[in-house]
């Protein structure tokens, strides 16, 4: 699967006490303030939108789901696996 992300720079004028704050998460996360920044507007807006694979994949998982068998019990499971 080949995906390029074509990125558009732009400047945020933010509180510098929001910025120090921003910082400290994204080092948390051993993350760039650019990067962290963008993660949380993506989940925020939810933005994610799956490629065409993607969202063909899920297609075929919803509908094949019907025909899938179903386990409560570890045991079975494992049992089936081993077949």
């Amino acid at each position: 699967m080949n995906t390029i992300s074509l990125k558009k720079s732009t400047s945020l004028r933010l509180d510098r006490e929001l910025y120090n704050y921003i910082e400290k998460l994204a080092k948390r996360e051993n993350r760039s303030v650019n990067n962290y920044i963008e993660t949380v507007l993506a989940d925020a807006t939810r933005f994610h939108e799956p490629n065409d694979e993607t969202k063909r994949a899920i297609k075929e998982a919803r509908q094949e789901r019907a025909n899938l068998k179903g386990y409560t019990d570890m045991d079975e499971l494992f049992a089936d696996l081993a077949k």
